[in-house]
């Protein structure tokens, strides 16, 4: 049994500070920042409340005072015409980046489906199917 550090509540760029200031407590001196971190949508109409890098540069803004280096994660894509990419140049380019949701992932893990190489390590799933069967 591995405890959280603190569960996500998707409140968008502040939630990323505290993450940080979470961090910062148990020892960390860099954390890693995803695109839309923390994101949120509207119940009403879907539309995201942050854009995709707020947290990313919210936080960089504060890591000087809070003694931690912010380190963000680019939107990468994966084309059959150039590999990994980021979404930006994929869009620019004419690229068609190859999708692969987070539940249909989940679906073909546990049933034992094939999972492409370009979406997860053969590692990564042999590792993922061993701890669903030990769970």
């Amino acid at each position: 049994y591995q405890r959280r550090v603190h569960g996500m509540h998707m409140a968008g760029p502040r939630e990323a500070i505290q993450h940080m200031i979470l961090r910062k407590n148990y020892g960390c001196t860099h954390f890693i920042i995803g695109r839309d971190m923390a994101g949120s949508k509207s119940s009403i109409d879907g539309e995201d409340y942050y854009g995709p890098y707020d947290a990313q540069e919210f936080a960089q803004s504060h890591a000087a005072e809070l003694g931690m280096q912010t380190v963000p994660s680019l939107n990468l894509v994966y084309t059959k015409e150039e590999g990994y990419i980021t979404a930006e140049h994929a869009k620019e380019a004419g690229l068609h980046p190859l999708k692969l949701s987070g539940t249909e992932f989940r679906k073909r893990l546990r049933g034992g489906e094939d999972i492409p190489e370009w979406f997860a390590f053969k590692s990564v799933v042999a590792a993922l199917r061993e701890g669903e069967r030990d769970s």
